[in-house]
Formats: C-alpha cells, structure tokens, sequence
C-alpha cells in the first residue's frame, strides 16, 4: 500500500464507509480498553504470562470475526462486488475464506517475521482455509495435502525472494541512500508496501488450488465470482498488514481507505507491462528452474478479470511470435495473474536465441469473453555469455554441480577425482557478444595456487588469444564454443566456390582460424606442440599472434591444488570470469629392479639354484624379484585420491628371441600361472622426493628395495613348463653329451600413475625398467638320457 500524500479522502465521508469504520473500531474496542486497564496496574503485568502462539490467533479471531460479518461485508463491498457475488449463499464460503486471509496478513506483520517465520502463519493459514471450506487437515496430513502445502512454500519461497533480493541490492550498494534520506525520497512510509507486494505474488491461480484443495478448487473456481474473491484476499492480506501496524486510531481509519480503494481496484481493466529485460542483458544460468543460459522476464500481469498470461519472443522484431523457450513460475503451461512489478518468467535463450536484438511480449487474458487481451511488447539486446572451463583432455568438471560452480571437482566416467600432468589442453567455451560495441576482444587463463572460489588474489596468465582483425572477430566460427581453450591463431587460405568463367575451387582469401595446441605445464618446457587444423606442410604460414605460455609454479616441483581461470573481455571492458580448481601432478615416478634373489642384473647364474629337491616339479621354486615400485604423493601426508594417485606395477619376461609373458604378481604361482599380473602396492622406497615439496615431506628414509614378485623358475624348465603358451620361454635340459639350454632373458617392469598425461607414452605418468640375466639349465635330464 502506497502512502497517499493528501490529507482528505473523498470515500471518507461515504456512509457505507463509516458503517464500516465504525464496526471495525467497535472489534478493535474491547482490547484496547483491556490495554488500558492493564496499563492502570503495571503490577499486574507480571502475573500475565507471555502469550502463546494460540493465543495470538485467538485474538485476531476477536479482532475481525464482527469486521467480516455479512451485513458488514456488504457495507463496504463496491457495486460491482455485490452485483457479481449475488445471494450471500453462493458466496459465505468466500466471506469466511476471507477472514482467514485478514487474519494471515494481520499476524504475519505483527512484529518483524523471517521467511522461516512466514511458512510458520502460511501453514495456520492454509489449515484454517481447510477448516472452514469443510475439509479440515488430517492428522497428520495425507500425501495429497503435505504435496499441497510443499507447492504453497515453494510459492512463498518465490514470492519472498525478490523482497530479499531488493534489500541485499539496497545493502550491497547503499551509495544514493544518504542522498535519497536527505532529499526527502526515503521516509517512514518508505516501502510499507513490500508485504503487499509478497501477497500478490503469492496468492495466484496456481497456490488456488494447493490452498483450497482440489475438490474445493474445482468446486469454487466455476463461479463466476471467483477471481474476485482471490482479488478479494489480496486486499484482506494488505489490510491485516496494515492493521498490525496502526498506531494510532487514525492509522486504523488509513488501513481502511486503502482497503476500500483496493477492492474497488479488483475490477479495474487488464494491466500488462513489461520491466525487463531492458538494454544489453547477458545471458546466466538459472539452475533453480533448470536453464542452462536465459534471460528473466519481469512485469504487471494484473487486472479484476485477469485469468491468465502468456509470453512470446522474437529475433529482431521480425517474423512469427515464438513460445519456444519460455518457462513460467512453477513451471506451468501460462502465467498466473496477481504479477506485480515481479517475475514473469525466464527466455531459454541458448541456443533457441540469436545473440541481439531480441523483442518479447506480454498478453494478459481475461476470464470475460468479451474482454480483449492487454498486450505490450519490450526491446532488448541479448548479451551471449558463454564462458566456462569444461574440464581437461576429456576429463569435465562433475554434475551436479556444474562448470559453473568452481568447487566442481574433474571427474571421469566412475566419479573419480583426476590429476593432469605435462602438456595438455583445456576445454571450455569463451563466447560473448551481440550487444553493440560488446564483441569479444580477448580471453584469457590464468592459474592460481591452491582452490579458491573467488577472483581475489595473485593470478599468473598463461594463455591469451585476441581478436584484433575483421575477420577474427566478425566470425562466430572462430568463437571458442566447447573445444581447445588453448587454441592459436592459424593465417590458412579460405576456399570457395567460382562459378564464371568456369566452375573451380579457388583459394585466394587469407583468414585467422584457431587451432588446437597444448599447454606445457613443466619447467623446463620442451618445444611447444601445436596441433594445426590441416596436414602439415599444407600452408607454410606460421600461427599469428602466438601467446608464449607460461608453466605452472615451480614449488612442490610444479604440482598439487591449482585453480584455473578464464577471463573474457568485451570490447566495451566488460569482463567475465569463470574458475575451475584442478589437481597437477608432474613430480617423478620410481621403478627400478635390482637383483634376482642375491644374482645382480647382466650374471650368469645356474638353474639348479633356485630348483628345489633337486629339481623336482612338484614344488614351486622361487626367486624373489627385488626393486622399488613408488609414486610420490602429490601432497605429502594426503592419501586421499588424488593426491595419492599411484596406479600400480606389472612384469613381464622374455627369452632373448622369444615374446613377452607377464609374470604372476605376487607369485610364484602354479603351473599355468595365470593372473594377477598387476599390482596396486607400492613397493620399497627410492629414498627420495620432491626437492621443494610443500608440504615438506620430513625425514625420507633411505633407499629401499622390497619384493616386486616371487618368480617361479619351474617356468623356464622345459621338464616342468609344458604349456605351449610358454614354448619359447623354457630352457631345455641337458641330453645325452648335449649340455643344457642356455640363454640371456629380460624382465621389464612397468611402474605407473592415473595422472593424465596427454604428450607421454600411454597419456599418462609411466617409468620402465629392464633386467638382463643370462641363466642355464644345469639340472640333470630326466631318466638319466
């Protein structure tokens, strides 16, 4: 309710007004003269106990059950009320739905409420409206009604946001405000009307239903009167809210002619306007109504006979109106009436919308026949806003949350948490424009150490592209939309089509096209690996504009927690940022083999010394393979993946003519020897780390071997190795004068990390080791041939 600056009101002197006034004064009387009297013996004060929340409501029910009686309804009703309500028999159940909404509005602004406050009255509220429709409440509620009364508080969670939304506004920037205080722009009656303005975007069509229940609401909403009753409450709501404030009899008088100019304004004509979008709007996300790049859509959609809304959109004023991409408040098939300088509803505007000049209209229904739509239409330029860091070498940031949300962590297909090493590319999207004179100048990526979630602190860039010609720029194809980040500026002929004087392909037009490249996160950089759109050698230009990046900060030897981020620049100065936080792993990986039981690498050794009982087959014959298999935490103390990303090891041996055959991990196994060839555990220590690891890693223990696997050397005897999947590992024994089979063999062993590392063998970190041994089979044949 607006303060009216005019000291006399004309509908004061109206008889029917003064019935009224003096009936709500006469409700108002018998707790006042009970003030009074308590106010005579302050000592009594202490013996009246603080009053309950029943209480509370038992006296608005004394307060406003004479105000709503018939006859005083009747009063101050304007004409056109009276003539569409007819018998009061068709309408009690909306006189008594009336007082419900009275003494909602009076207790909800009784005293400063919060939100949690609100739902509190909403949910006595709705029980009372239940209660006196005939269709009271179970005990505890039934499916059916708590999913109505989760829909009324999601309505009030919407209706409350933009109060919420306006004071924070208000709070973050308080510039103007000791201006506006000191011109006489902000004063007492300075935003009274908020609460209003809650309960007309809560109570609309779709509440209706969730309030009255569904059987009510089928009932009722037939009647021809029905969206004069909503209109109705509305003003009850506002004259309860202000009720609760009066100070004075004279404030009751006040409540009183606002109320009475309401109801008479539920039968003024349609109001549609449109307040926004309005200039150059960037598209955002609004994940709560699940838009991944749109627009908000605020307005008036209002009116006596207002039934409902509808919203339309097209690309620069021209062609057939689109309803493609609208979503509504709640996610209904059209607007709900009751709009009052509020949310409308969201333009889904990528990638149904073109980024410019964008025209959107409002039409307002009414329930009435014969009652034309009120329509108007808005101009806006539509500001592409697609900037984000999707992830790394196919590894994207996790959903939910999002790319949006900078503690997304980088995920792959089984949720797990991935590390990235050496020279890779970022993915993303660093797109704006379309306003004038807000094209796309540049972008760039930065990184910082440690996570972060905001822009603030000590960025080092390491990478940049601008876009400085025509044609750069005026290109949507040169736009960086879901691909390389770190992409360059490539100088390649344009080919097209000649018709005259005879059809041909003619490659005469030089443009910039971007192409993929890699980010050499380590110091010292190798040489920079760019990966060109086209075969090389096809055009001899070299990339333009080159950006010589930067790696990644030298301490914990260029690894741990890093936060990426992507800045955009308009042409017009406008920046936006996006950031993503990414674990970097290029410290160093150990795999080293250095004996065979007590037989160093390159010996000559004896079969016969690792035989046992002589030779005999039926028992296994190991020999322990000493080495180190150890990857170094990213983060020394963290175990946690990724910080301990250690992927595992496996072996394998070969004779000297023969093909790999990897050995059972940990051994010595049973004829076939079959799997694990793998294993996960770290083995030994190589007795150091990373020089400048932070955190330190304390006191490292000195170089360590431990056992990589127990070989069976039954394997390499041709006596006990019968399997043909092994003809060409064993070692025959001596026959006849002919002595034993001897011959070099080598075992390899593989020691790797889960860090993706997109420029090493296998994309990932990866050491090799190999041990040369030259052995003979020394036992005796068998049968003594």
């Amino acid at each position: 309710m607006e303060h009216d600056p005019v000291d006399h009101f004309p509908e004061a002197g109206d008889k029917d007004f003064q019935l009224a006034l003096k009936e709500l004064l006469a409700a108002y009387q018998p707790i006042l003269e009970e003030e009074l009297n308590r106010a005579k013996s302050p000592e009594r004060l202490e013996a009246v106990a603080l009053p309950t929340c029943e209480e509370e409501l038992a006296l608005a029910n004394r307060i406003f059950e004479r105000f709503t009686s018939e006859h005083v309804a009747l009063s101050y009703l304007p004409a056109e009320a009276r003539e569409a309500l007819g018998p009061p028999e068709r309408w009690r159940w909306c006189l008594l739905h009336l007082r419900c909404c009275l003494i909602f509005g009076w207790l909800v602004c009784r005293g400063p409420r919060t939100f949690r406050s609100w739902s509190y009255y909403l949910y006595q509220y709705w029980r009372r409206v239940r209660q006196v429709l005939g269709t009271p409440i179970g005990n505890p509620p039934t499916a059916e009604e708590h999913a109505d009364f989760q829909t009324l508080i999601r309505a009030l969670a919407a209706a409350y946001k933009p109060y919420l939304t306006n004071q924070l506004a208000t709070v973050e920037f308080p510039a103007g405000i000791p201006d506006d205080v000191i011109a006489g722009k902000i004063d007492c009656f300075t935003d009274q009307e908020e609460a209003c303005l809650i309960f007309e975007r809560l109570f609309n069509t779709e509440t209706a239903r969730a309030l009255l229940g569904t059987k009510a609401f089928e009932q009722h909403s037939k009647e021809s009167f029905f969206a004069f009753c909503r209109c109705w409450c509305i003003c009850a709501l506002c004259l309860g809210c202000c009720l609760a404030r009066a100070r004075s009899v004279h404030d009751i008088r006040l409540c009183l002619i606002y109320y009475w100019r309401c109801l008479r304004n539920c039968f003024r004509p349609l109001v549609c306007e449109l307040t926004a979008p309005t200039g150059c709007v960037q598209e955002t996300e609004f994940d709560n109504v699940g838009i991944f790049r749109g627009v908000a859509i605020s307005g008036t959609a209002a009116g006596g006979s207002c039934d409902h809304y509808t919203l339309q959109w097209r690309q620069n004023g021209i062609g057939a109106w689109k309803s493609s991409g609208i979503v509504y408040p709640g996610g209904t098939p059209q607007g709900s009436c009751g709009v009052i300088g509020g949310l409308l509803g969201y333009l889904k505007t990528f990638p149904l919308v073109a980024a410019g000049l964008v025209e959107i209209q409002l039409c307002v229904f009414s329930n009435q026949v014969e009652v034309s739509p009120c329509c108007t239409t808005r101009f806006f330029e539509l500001k592409r806003n697609l900037v984000w860091i999707r992830g790394i070498e196919g590894i994207n940031a996790a959903v939910p949350p999002d790319v949006f949300d900078p503690t997304a962590q980088l995920v792959d297909g089984t949720g797990t948490v991935r590390s990235f090493g050496t020279a890779l590319r970022v993915f993303g999207s660093a797109w704006v424009g379309g306003c004038d004179d807000q094209d796309i100048k540049r972008y760039t990526l930065s990184y910082q150490q440690g996570f972060t979630t905001t822009t603030a602190g000590t960025w080092t860039q390491f990478w940049q592209v601008d876009y400085i010609t025509p044609l750069q720029i005026d290109s949507d194809l040169n736009k960086v939309f879901e691909r390389e980040l770190t992409s360059l500026w490539t100088e390649m002929p344009f080919c097209h089509l000649v018709l005259l004087p005879s059809p041909h392909i003619q490659c005469d037009v030089v443009g910039d096209y971007l192409s993929a490249a890699y980010w050499d996160t380590r110091f010292p950089s190798g040489p920079f690996p760019v990966k060109f759109l086209d075969p090389p050698g096809t055009y001899p230009d070299p990339p333009v504009g080159t950006w010589n990046s930067t790696p990644l900060a030298i301490p914990n030897c260029q690894s741990g927690r890093y936060t990426l981020r992507l800045t955009v620049e308009d042409t017009a100065g406008g920046l936006t940022d996006d950031l993503q936080q990414v674990w970097f792993d290029n410290k160093d990986i150990h795999g080293r083999i250095s004996q065979i039981g007590t037989i160093p690498s390159c010996a000559t050794i004896g079969l016969s010394m690792f035989a046992v009982g002589g030779g005999d087959c039926t028992k296994p014959w190991p020999a322990p393979l000493m080495g180190i298999a150890f990857d170094e935490l990213i983060e020394e103390g963290n175990f946690s993946q990724p910080s301990d990303n250690y992927g595992g090891y496996s072996l394998e041996i070969r004779k000297d003519g023969g093909g790999w055959h990897s050995l059972t991990i940990p051994g010595p196994g049973s004829p076939p020897w079959g799997g694990p060839f793998v294993s996960t555990s770290k083995i030994g220590d190589p007795g150091t780390r990373c020089a400048n690891a932070v955190p330190s890693p304390g006191l490292v223990p000195p170089t360590t071997d431990g056992i990589l696997a127990m070989i069976d050397m039954r394997r390499l005897d041709a006596i006990c190795n019968t399997n043909p999947a092994d003809a060409d590992l064993v070692l025959q024994r001596a026959k006849g004068n002919q002595p034993g089979e001897c011959c070099g063999f080598i075992v390899h062993l593989t020691v790797w990390d889960t860090s993706i590392c997109p420029s090493l063998s296998g994309g990932r970190h990866q050491i090799d080791d190999y041990f040369p041994f030259c052995i003979c089979n020394d036992l005796p044949s068998v049968g003594g041939a």
